[in-house]
């Protein structure tokens, strides 16, 4: 029995063997490792977002900020001006040489005008009136027989439904109707022929 039982503590002697301190430091060891490895992967986690933060703030700082002008937008800015300004003389000139040919022609001064203006504009040809334009006509009706002819016409200022025959005035007397045909009629202003189709 005693044989039994120094083999039975025996066994549990084997079986209770303390693991080696070399095994035991060195999963420490890892353990440590991993855990310096994770803070210092949350470390560049949280200073990259910070740089990419300052990044972003200063690009907006940079927007706001007024840009120092373009020396080439510069000189064409005042280019436009300076055309712009030619532009207004140009314009004022023209005006005032309308006016000295208009008093010229009307045979009035109403303002003093420089010399080289008058000598202008007094070698300038007149001017010519402006010609009003024809009546408007449009025939309604056409009417001819062996002894008359007769034409229902609408004159623009005048009225609708006008029966007229030819040589009849219209216009303020300033046109007057010549031919009466199938065609249509035709009408005589200023001394110009028009011609209207029925």
């Amino acid at each position: 029995m005693a044989d039994s039982s120094s083999r039975k503590s025996g066994g549990a002697q084997r079986s209770r063997q303390v693991p080696k301190t070399g095994e035991k430091s060195s999963s420490k060891l890892i353990r440590v490792g991993m855990l310096l490895i994770c803070c210092l992967g949350a470390g560049y986690f949280f200073w990259s977002n910070m740089n990419i933060i300052d990044a972003n703030e200063n690009a907006a700082a940079r927007s706001r900020m007024a840009q120092p002008p373009d020396p080439a937008m510069e000189a064409e800015k005042v280019e436009i001006e300076t055309a712009e300004q030619g532009m207004e003389n140009i314009t004022r000139a023209s005006n005032a040489m309308q006016l000295a040919l208009l008093a010229e022609v009307q045979g009035r001064y109403p303002l003093d005008l420089p010399s080289s203006l008058t000598s202008t504009a007094s070698s300038a040809t007149e001017i010519a009136p402006i010609e009003p334009d024809p009546p408007y006509v449009t025939v309604v009706a056409i009417m001819i027989t062996d002894n008359d002819r007769v034409a229902v016409v609408n004159v623009s200022g005048e009225g609708e439904g006008i029966l007229m025959r030819q040589g009849a005035r219209f216009s303020d007397g300033t046109a007057t109707l010549t031919t009466i045909d199938e065609k249509g009629v035709t009408f005589t202003w200023r001394r110009r022929n028009y011609q209207v189709s029925l």
